[in-house]
């Protein structure tokens, strides 16, 4: 059964299912919740450093906060101490990539995964290594909500912390507002 996170809730999610669709140089894809944290380890142990990750403390809005030129060992402490937080709240989105060739997973609202990258072939069998298949016409998150069942995102507390306490630590790190 396709698991949603915590902050998430969509009406219908027996109608997704873990596929990906392809468009160019991007994979859009749905992955169940429970394989959300070894997959976004998987994408970013494959590239190149400098990384980055980037946070939209709501996914609506413009506002992203940026903390740059990681190595692969800086980006596990974070995600080691923040990935929960990360993963299950509803309200934000985040993006992982490398500075190096400009390859990216975003993790939008709803938990919908993106990435982007000139040679997509490599994350296709990543996808697929997850058991995630190839389809011509995804059906995500957004595709179930209509007006008399939308779908809602909530801010959640983990430990004690939301994602804006998250980005004020880290600003002790370096992150900033772009």
């Amino acid at each position: 059964m396709f698991q949603t996170a915590a902050g998430v809730t969509i009406p219908f999610p027996e109608r997704l299912s873990e596929r990906y669709q392809q468009e160019g140089d991007t994979l859009t894809c749905n992955l169940s919740f429970e394989k959300l944290d070894d997959f976004v380890r998987a994408f970013y142990d494959a590239l190149d450093e400098p990384l980055f990750l980037a946070i939209h403390p709501d996914a609506d809005a413009d506002e992203v906060w940026y903390l740059d030129n990681m190595t692969k060992a800086q980006l596990t402490m974070i995600l080691d101490g923040y990935g929960e937080l990360l993963y299950q709240d509803g309200l934000s989105a985040f993006a992982i990539g490398s500075l190096a060739t400009e390859e990216e997973l975003f993790v939008q609202k709803y938990k919908v995964l993106s990435l982007y990258s000139p040679r997509v072939a490599r994350f296709t069998a990543l996808l697929e290594r997850f058991g995630v298949a190839r389809t011509d016409r995804l059906v995500t998150a957004w595709d179930t909500f209509s007006d008399a069942h939308p779908g809602s995102a909530q801010r959640l507390v983990v430990a004690g912390q939301t994602v804006p306490d998250l980005i004020r630590e880290l600003e002790q790190l370096g992150m900033y507002r772009g």
